[in-house]
C-alpha cells in the first residue's frame, strides 16, 4: 500500500509536464488556425496601406490589366508592370509571405503537439481516453496537412505572385474592356506573337510553376526522410509494444500517402514548364 501511494503522485507528476505541453501547444495552434485564415490580408496592408478587401483589390487588378494591354509597349519581366497592376502585385505578394510565415508557424506549433498526443495515447491504459486521444491526433494531423499545403502554395505564391494574383480579376463579363484585353492576350499566346503582355505574362507563369515543381521535390524528400526515420523507429520497437508499433505504422503510411500526393503535384508543375502556353491558355479558358 506505501508502494501504492508513493507511486501515484510519482505518475502524477509525470502527467504533469505532459498536460502543460498539450495546453499551450492547443492554444497556440488553435490562435494560429484562426491567423492563417483571417490575418494575413489584413497584415498585409501594415503599415504601408493596401486594399480595403478583395473587391477592391481586384478591381485594381482589373484597370491595371487593361492598361498593360492598352500600352502595348515595354519589356519581359515584372518592369512591363504600371504603376497600377505594379502595386497590386506588390500587395499580393507580401498577403503570400504573411500567410506562408503564419502557417509555417502553425506547422512548427502542429508537430510537438502531434508527439504529446500519440506519446500520451500508446501510455494510456483507458479505452475511452485512446478514443478521445485518437480523435485529437487524427484532427491534429489533418490540420498538419492542411498548414503544409497552405506553406507550399504560398511559397509558391510568393515567388511569382503575379500569376498568383491573375486568379483575382473580376469576372470579364462586366467588364469589357478587360475581356479584350484577355482575348487580345490569349490571341498573343496562342498565336506564338511576342507582346510586352504575354511575354511578361508567360514569364512570371512559367517562374510559378518552377517555384512549386522546386518546393513539391523538397516537401517529397522531406516526407521521405521522415518515413524512414519512423519506420526505423517502429523496427526498434518491441514485437510486444503492439499500439507504439502500430501508432508508429500509421505515422510511416500518412508520410508515404502525402509524399506520393507532393509528388503527383511536382510532376504536374513540371509538366507546365515544359509546355506553358497551353496551360496559360487554359488557365484563362482559352481566351473568350
Amino acid at each position: 500500500m506505501a508502494q501504492s501511494a508513493d507511486l501515484q503522485p510519482a505518475e502524477l507528476r509525470r502527467r504533469q509536464p505532459m498536460r502543460a505541453e498539450i495546453g499551450w501547444t492547443l492554444v497556440a495552434s488553435a490562435s494560429l488556425i484562426v491567423a492563417v485564415f483571417f490575418a494575413p490580408f489584413r497584415l498585409a496592408a501594415w503599415p504601408s496601406g493596401g486594399y480595403p478587401d478583395v473587391s477592391v483589390l481586384s478591381e485594381s487588378m482589373g484597370a491595371g490589366f487593361v492598361q498593360l494591354w492598352a500600352s502595348g509597349s515595354g519589356s519581359s519581366g515584372s518592369s512591363v508592370l504600371n504603376p497600377q497592376l505594379a502595386a497590386a502585385v506588390d500587395f499580393w505578394a507580401r498577403f503570400h509571405i504573411v500567410k506562408a510565415l503564419l502557417a509555417a508557424a502553425l506547422l512548427a506549433v502542429l508537430v510537438p503537439l502531434g508527439l504529446a498526443i500519440w506519446r500520451r495515447y500508446v501510455r494510456s491504459d483507458s479505452l475511452g481516453r485512446r478514443l478521445l486521444l485518437g480523435v485529437a491526433g487524427l484532427t491534429q494531423a489533418a490540420f498538419a496537412f492542411l498548414a503544409l499545403l497552405i506553406l507550399t502554395a504560398n511559397i509558391q505564391g510568393a515567388i511569382a505572385p503575379w500569376t498568383s494574383a491573375m486568379g483575382l480579376l473580376p469576372p470579364v463579363s462586366s467588364e469589357p474592356a478587360l475581356a479584350v484585353a484577355i482575348e487580345g492576350v490569349s490571341g498573343d499566346l496562342a498565336g506564338g506573337v511576342s507582346s510586352a503582355a504575354a511575354d511578361a505574362l508567360l514569364h512570371d507563369f512559367v517562374v510559378y510553376h518552377v517555384a512549386m515543381s522546386v518546393v513539391g521535390a523538397v516537401t517529397v524528400i522531406g516526407l521521405l526522410a521522415a518515413t524512414f526515420v519512423v519506420w526505423r523507429k517502429r523496427r526498434a520497437t518491441a514485437r510486444t509494444d503492439r499500439r507504439k508499433r502500430r501508432v508508429l505504422a500509421s505515422a510511416s503510411f500518412a508520410f508515404v500517402s502525402t509524399a506520393a500526393l507532393f509528388a503527383l503535384v511536382t510532376a504536374a508543375n513540371i509538366s507546365t514548364v515544359v509546355q506553358p502556353v497551353p496551360a496559360l491558355l487554359g488557365f484563362y479558358g482559352g481566351g473568350l
